[in-house]
């Protein structure tokens, strides 16, 4: 069995969250534009003359596979 010190127990601190917080929005924006650059490609690439992608494999959508 492991016990943890109150000090590891207790809630996180100001520069504790400060740093939590920044990297989550850190980690959000860098998300958002990747998913902005990918659909842009995609829309660059369907004007190209490629191939249309389905709504969901245009959505980033992972788990999903676009049909051919």
């Amino acid at each position: 069995m492991v016990f943890l010190s109150e000090k590891h127990a207790a809630e996180p601190d100001d520069a504790e969250l400060v740093s939590l917080s920044k990297r989550l929005v850190e980690n959000a924006v860098l998300k958002a534009v990747q998913q902005y650059l990918e659909e842009t490609q995609n829309k660059t690439r369907q004007t190209d003359g490629s191939p249309v992608k389905t709504e969901a494999a245009a959505s980033g959508s992972k788990n999903e596979k676009a049909l051919p």
